[in-house]
């Protein structure tokens, strides 16, 4: 079952995601609520299923948790507000039981001043009965392999 809980999460990101996506431009652009024209299998997802953004080491919200794609798209647009760029591309799925860890290398561009930023975060995608209950998105990569029972 674990496998295939990979596979859910990997038809439920945006395409291009394996090479480098821009969530600026994704989310910003004029495919923003449209999740087919994104790449997204929206059947890989319950209906209301749980959004969080997730700060550094306190493992405090960066904002309060939202529900179903509209939660999870004002998420993402809230956390790109001061980026001018900000492309994603997954290094690694691991598969822990009925969570699934991704591993992503950020490149990104501050709007104000054009400052460049890479880091390596990680989000957290929690699968039962088949379909995407829960993600967690965390600025660290220790924490997220934490909270799903995992140590880097």
């Amino acid at each position: 079952m674990s496998q295939e809980n990979v596979e859910i999460v990997k038809r439920a990101q945006p395409k291009g995601l394996e090479t480098g996506v821009d969530m600026v431009q994704l989310f910003r652009g004029s495919t923003a609520l449209d999740p087919a024209a994104m790449g997204i299998d929206v059947t890989a997802y319950e209906s209301d299923f749980e959004v969080e953004f997730i700060a550094s080491e306190a493992g405090a919200s960066i904002r309060p948790v939202s529900r179903g794609p509209q939660g999870f798209a004002e998420g993402w647009r809230d956390w790109l507000e001061p980026w001018e760029s900000y492309s994603i591309e997954i290094e690694e799925m691991i598969d822990a039981g009925y969570d699934v860890v991704s591993l992503v290398r950020v490149q990104a561009r501050t709007a104000r001043d054009a400052v460049p930023v890479e880091h390596r975060p990680a989000a957290v995608w929690s699968v039962r009965d088949s379909k995407i209950v829960r993600v967690r998105f965390y600025l660290e990569r220790d924490e997220a392999l934490e909270a799903a029972g995992l140590t880097e």
